[in-house]
């Protein structure tokens, strides 16, 4: 199951009042695969694709397919703000941070 907090729900919520798109959702999907597993994408949708699972958090809808929900079970997406900047990250606890087959650094 993929977790979403309530800090980035709050700013999906803003992003998309500053967008003008209260009504659309956030789509989390897999983007591909890169040294370290998968990479993972965001975008907003106005609505959700057939067979895409609708999750809420403070009042901000979430779109997963169901082969995305698959691969993003116990993925947390959460608000970040640092010295290097601010924004949304995915983080996987499943991952191991170097997977087979990819890049080839794994050490």
């Amino acid at each position: 199951m993929v977790s979403i907090t309530d800090k980035a729900s709050v700013e999906f919520k803003n992003l998309l009042k500053k967008e003008g798109k209260l009504d659309y959702g956030v789509k989390v999907f897999v983007a591909g695969m890169g040294c370290s597993g998968p990479q993972y994408g965001l975008s907003l949708e106005e609505n959700p694709e057939d067979g895409e699972k609708i999750l809420e958090n403070n009042d901000v809808k979430f779109y997963l397919t169901s082969e995305a929900e698959t691969a993003l079970d116990g993925v947390e997406i959460d608000y970040v703000a640092s010295e290097q900047g601010e924004g949304f990250v995915i983080k996987n606890s499943n991952s191991s941070g170097c997977s087979p087959g990819g890049c080839g650094s794994c050490g």
